[in-house]
């Protein structure tokens, strides 16, 4: 794009050339104009003189005066040529053209201009031709000044229309360029101010904007900081919606308790928020009024949790506009499990110790009664007894467990090299998967090191197996996994046994739940191993998942986290 003062230049050039080229025409026909009429009234005179000497018969003067002027004189009357001198050729015989209407024409030759004038003068008609350079060389001379004199005004155009960059459209430039900066957040910018009295107010008032806009930017920085260190720092999940439906702010608890793929700002909020939540934010964004309510959501279906969840629309001033939607996610599950505990706790311990214990007394009662004589009998007694006795002890050291990972908020660890660790338990549990004949097949990388407690993740990983051991079908395989996905690991776990019914999936990592009891308790299981587990992986800021199906298996997956991945958390 051609640039302001590029154009003008070449505008006023335009016109000047333009203008001069049409004055140079006007002077160049007046000058003919002005001239020829001259010549025509000298030539009329000369004319009436020669043919008052040829009547006079003073053919001589008239040969003097034609040789003295260089001229070609013809007098002719009726088409009769009464007298001529010189080179007749010159005569140019067109001026007889009844379309003619001047008595004097002329035409170019070579370098030189001939003319030829016709005059009747006493019924004779007298030809009169020369050489006239008069008109050409004033023209040429017009020309030639008139062309300096363009060349003189071009130049004082070029450094007007040059001062005039310089001076107000090169400043123009400038503050365009530093509001353009500004526009894009670059509030530090200054203009130097001019000292032109018609730019200097502009150059002024760019520079006090500029000023302006960045301390209102420096308070709106403060106010962001601020509103950002309250998100981040608030225990709850704080989700912001604008009126697109589109999630604006999500807190860092949000990713901690929900642990989205991916970001989740600038995507719909029905991607990510559950059905229930969902019907909330809609009734909220109609009534455009608050909404509370306490909901239950599994994770992953796996993970159950509570929230007491607000929804609050974000009004104008005037509170007639709608710009969107606050969601709080206020995590009340502990408060909730603690309920359920205190109800739950005293009922499920008594059903889970009332069997082994009537087993125990009924015996010990038999054997009181006489059967302690009978030494076959005595032997399968103690040994029901003794059975009896460890499923009670498993049952205490399984609830002492439980109860030490609740009540710890944090697990002490250390670099544990999760492959040598799988390694191991497999090797632990050949004994109880050879009873079933199945084999234990191992996909596990090499050298796999992630941040957590040795021994609690040996538990992880010997619940998890064992139980697909025991749910597996004889002469079957299992298969264990650990593998690295970015910052992240993986610990799978397949089998290919009985599965758990899909309304199953959700209750079995509840205490004391059982998808099959009386298989579970020939195991001798608590039903405390994937409650334990559970409360374990998630101590180490992992998630665990199943997913399963009837009498094809089960997978479960535990995600966790490399030491890289740790520190990148504690360093942000």
């Amino acid at each position: 794009m051609i640039k302001f003062h590029h154009r003008l230049l070449l505008l006023l050039c335009t016109i000047t050339i333009i203008s001069f080229i049409g004055l140079g025409a006007i002077l160049h026909h007046t000058i003919y104009q002005i001239l020829s009429d001259t010549q025509t009234r000298e030539l009329n005179h000369l004319s009436e003189n020669i043919v008052n000497l040829n009547n006079r018969n003073k053919q001589a003067d008239i040969q003097r005066i034609a040789q003295n002027q260089n001229l070609v004189v013809e007098i002719s009357e009726n088409g009769h040529v009464l007298y001529q001198t010189g080179n007749q050729h010159q005569i140019n015989h067109t001026i007889d053209n009844a379309a003619n209407p001047s008595n004097i024409i002329y035409h170019k030759n070579k370098d030189k201009v001939d003319y030829t004038f016709k005059n009747t003068v006493s019924n004779k008609t007298i030809y009169i031709s020369g050489i006239n350079t008069e008109i050409l060389d004033l023209q040429k001379n017009m020309w030639k000044y008139l062309s300096l004199i363009g060349i003189i005004v071009l130049i004082a155009i070029y450094l007007a229309v040059r001062s005039i960059n310089r001076t107000y459209i090169r400043p123009i430039n400038e503050v365009t360029y530093a509001t353009s900066l500004i526009a894009d957040g670059y509030y530090h910018v200054r203009v130097p101010e001019s000292n032109v009295k018609e730019t200097k107010a502009l150059f002024v008032t760019t520079n006090d904007l500029a000023r302006r806009l960045q301390k209102l930017n420096n308070k709106q920085k403060m106010q962001s900081n601020r509103l950002k260190t309250t998100l981040e720092n608030i225990p709850s999940s704080v989700l912001m919606i604008d009126k697109q439906g589109e999630i604006v702010i999500a807190n860092h608890a949000y990713y901690e308790v929900f642990k989205p793929d991916s970001k989740v700002e600038n995507k719909d909020y029905t991607v990510h928020l559950d059905k229930e939540i969902q019907h909330l934010v809609i009734e909220s964004f109609k009534t455009e009024k608050p909404l509370h309510e306490q909901i239950e959501l599994y994770i992953n279906d796996v993970h159950q949790k509570y929230f007491d969840v607000s929804c609050i629309p974000i009004l104008s001033k005037a509170k007639k506009k709608l710009q969107g939607m606050v969601v709080v996610l206020h995590d009340i599950t502990n408060l909730k499990k603690l309920e359920n505990l205190r109800r739950e706790f005293v009922a499920n311990v008594s059903h889970e110790l009332k069997t082994p214990i009537t087993s125990i007394k009924g015996f010990a009662e038999t054997l009181i009664e006489g059967a302690k004589n009978d030494e076959q009998s005595l032997e399968v007694f103690l040994n029901i007894i003794l059975k009896e006795s460890n499923r009670i002890e498993s049952l205490v050291m399984d609830l002492l467990d439980l109860s030490h990972i609740e009540q710890q908020t944090e697990i002490e660890t250390t670099y544990v090299n999760l492959s040598d660790l799988a390694h191991n338990t497999i090797h632990n549990l050949q004994t109880q998967a050879k009873y079933k004949n199945i084999a234990i097949k191992s996909e596990i990388e090499n050298d796999v090191i992630i941040e957590a407690h040795e021994g609690k993740l040996s538990q992880v990983i010997t619940n998890l197996l064992s139980n697909a051991i025991n749910y597996s079908y004889e002469n079957n395989k299992v298969i264990v996994r650990v593998y690295r996905e970015d910052i992240k690991v993986n610990l799978e776990i397949q089998d290919y046994g009985i599965g758990i019914d899909k309304k199953d999936q959700k209750h079995i990592f509840e205490r004391f739940y059982r998808v099959d009891k009386a298989r579970s308790r020939d195991s001798g299981g608590t039903g405390l191993g994937l409650s334990i587990t559970k409360h374990i992986v998630e101590a180490l800021h992992g998630t665990i998942m199943v997913e399963s199906e009837l009498n094809k298996g089960s997978l479960f997956s535990c995600l966790l986290y490399t030491s890289d991945a740790a520190d990148e958390e504690d360093s942000v």
